[in-house]
């Protein structure tokens, strides 16, 4: 009896550290994290060329057409935006058949790339000269020494600053202006 009593002893002792083994166990057991992730999406819209700051909406709504145009290649997209009088494109005579005739024309007879100018200047930052917005900047930069070397960087599409500056004269590469009303008023180069 006394075996008896002491193997029950036994079992009891061994099932007693079982359980607080178990319950050291869970007492110990490192904690688990579960994180749950939301992905949202948000998709915006824009145009090929971001809206220049400052710039009137009627301005800014001419210059993103005329860009437009200018990249595609369209002429026919820049007609209507040229208007039937006072428009300066040519130091010399009018050309029969207007700007977008003589534009042509200088493609097809020289080196020059008027719409290809077009969107290069357009693409730059302007300035405001006697209330009219006029692309590029240098528009208003009497010498060429003027210009930073960020400033030489940005004029770089247009050519050698050479050509775009004559001594005394002041910037003469192509130029496009825009009244504060949207009205196109001049796209030329030259003096």
């Amino acid at each position: 009896m006394l075996r008896a009593l002491l193997l029950i002893g036994a079992v009891v002792l061994l099932a007693g550290g079982g359980v607080a083994g178990w319950f050291a166990a869970r007492e110990t057991e490192e904690a688990v994290t579960v994180t749950e992730t939301t992905t949202t999406t948000a998709t915006t819209t824009t145009t090929s060329e971001p809206a220049v700051a400052g710039l009137p909406a009627a301005v800014e709504r001419t210059r993103a057409t005329l860009l437009v145009a200018a990249e595609t290649g369209d002429y026919e997209a820049l007609r209507p935006l040229v208007p039937a009088t006072a428009f300066e494109y040519t130091f010399g005579s009018p050309v029969e058949g207007g700007p977008i005739a003589y534009w042509q024309e200088l493609e097809r007879t020289s080196v020059e790339r008027p719409l290809e100018n077009l969107a290069d200047v357009l693409r730059m930052p302007y300035t405001l000269s006697r209330g009219t917005y006029v692309w590029p900047f240098a528009y208003d930069l009497s010498e060429r020494d003027e210009i930073t070397a960020h400033e030489r960087e940005l004029l770089q599409p247009l050519g050698p600053l050479d050509t775009l500056f004559v001594p005394g004269t002041g910037y003469l590469g192509w130029r496009a202006g825009i009244e504060p009303d949207g009205s196109w008023v001049f796209y030329v180069a030259g003096d």
